[in-house]
């Protein structure tokens, strides 16, 4: 079930955190700037987490596989229906809804499933699946450039949709629930979401949103246009994915050893850094390595904590559900991010746009001292 759930997430987000690299191909065969183009980015992103908080719900009440298997559809389909699209337009009407939907019904279904599996040693197992997240973020932006500067971006994605439908039906098939035995008694989902504790965090998280999705969908061409190749530039997010599979890695073999609010804050603290280096990076491809390393250390800390945090808080047995809804937080935060962003870029320059985001993110910082502060539950 781990080794499913870290194949889901490579090829789920490695496609999904890959758009960088298409960003201005698109652009340039509709004839337009990466202004309209960067918001499919956002929409995608908010797909994935609003059909997060549905996948989440359905796979904790009747299973993952019949989740997942969507998801794989999903996934196919868009890419496939998306390399043919004569249109921007097309793809808001395809690529976003679905690519994203493929990802939210395999993401939050597949963390609450090994949450559930784990007795000991959650936080571990999960930081391994999760692994699978930054492992497609390492590796799927390189061989989209390789593969775009040969042959485009529409066979790219067509290359995409066959190996996504072999290996997600494989994760299908290898998908499974716990036994009913290890499955804890249920606050249900409605009570959670209800909770002083979860509403706070919901906030922070929509305000740090747009500091974490901002460099995924910027820093590729934001090099570019400091004089550095293409290449070299779309490796940048690669260090991010690997920096975060190294960190995430050393996270699961701490063994639980953090308090997962604490690992939470100092996430966000490392993602702080990573933006701040990028406000300086100027043509020196040095920062903007820099930046990416912590934006990869920074997200795998600060992501593997997420969970731990509310399974701490409310148990397992709602944990999907519970972590979609949560994630949709940071749909509406990309949404705020890079389809703002994009736009602010084009009339102002990246130092703006960068500033902007930093100063959300610290107020997100600020806003996750409270929780601890606060009873779960009004009626407590």
């Amino acid at each position: 079930m781990t080794a499913a759930a870290f194949v889901a997430n490579f090829v789920n987000f490695g496609v999904l955190f890959s758009f960088g690299i298409f960003l201005t191909p698109i652009a340039e065969s509709f004839d337009t700037s990466t202004g309209p183009v960067a918001p499919l980015f956002s929409t995608a992103v908010c797909f994935y987490y609003l059909a997060g908080a549905i996948g989440g719900k359905v796979s904790d009440n009747i299973g993952v596989r019949p989740v997942v298997g969507t998801g794989a559809v999903f996934m196919t389909l868009g890419l496939v229906v998306s390399s043919q699209a004569s249109a921007l337009w097309m793809l808001y009407l395809v690529y976003a809804p679905l690519v994203g939907s493929a990802v939210g019904c395999c993401y939050p279904s597949m963390i609450g499933t090994v949450g559930r599996w784990f007795q000991h040693r959650r936080a571990s197992a999960i930081s391994l699946v999760l692994a699978g997240v930054g492992m497609g973020t390492f590796i799927v932006p390189i061989v989209s450039r390789f593969l775009i500067d040969r042959w485009g971006w529409r066979s790219t994605l067509g290359i995409y949709a066959a190996f996504s439908a072999v290996l997600l039906i494989l994760c299908t098939v290898a998908a499974a629930d716990p036994p009913v035995s290890q499955k804890s008694s249920r606050l249900g989902l409605a009570t959670i979401l209800r909770s002083r504790k979860f509403i706070v965090l919901y906030v922070a998280l929509v305000l740090g949103g747009p500091g974490f999705y901002a460099p995924l969908a910027f820093y590729n061409d934001h090099a570019v246009s400091e004089g550095i190749s293409g290449t070299a530039a779309a490796v940048l997010v690669g260090i991010i994915g690997a920096s975060s599979v190294v960190a995430r890695l050393v996270i699961s073999a701490l063994n639980d050893r953090f308090v997962p609010m604490h690992q939470y804050r100092f996430g966000q603290i490392l993602l702080l850094c990573c933006l701040l280096l990028w406000l300086l990076a100027g043509d020196s491809y040095v920062l903007f390595a820099s930046s990416a390393l912590l934006h990869g250390i920074g997200w795998a800390v600060w992501f593997t904590a997420a969970p731990n945090v509310l399974a701490t808080w409310f148990g397992v047995a709602d944990l999907g559900g519970t972590v979609g809804t949560l994630y949709t937080a940071l749909g509406f935060g990309a949404l705020a991010g890079p389809a703002v962003l994009g736009f602010v870029i084009d009339s102002s320059g990246y130092e703006i746009a960068i500033a902007m985001v930093m100063i959300t993110s610290v107020l997100a910082w600020v806003l996750c001292f409270l929780p601890e502060r606060l009873p779960a539950f009004s009626d407590n």
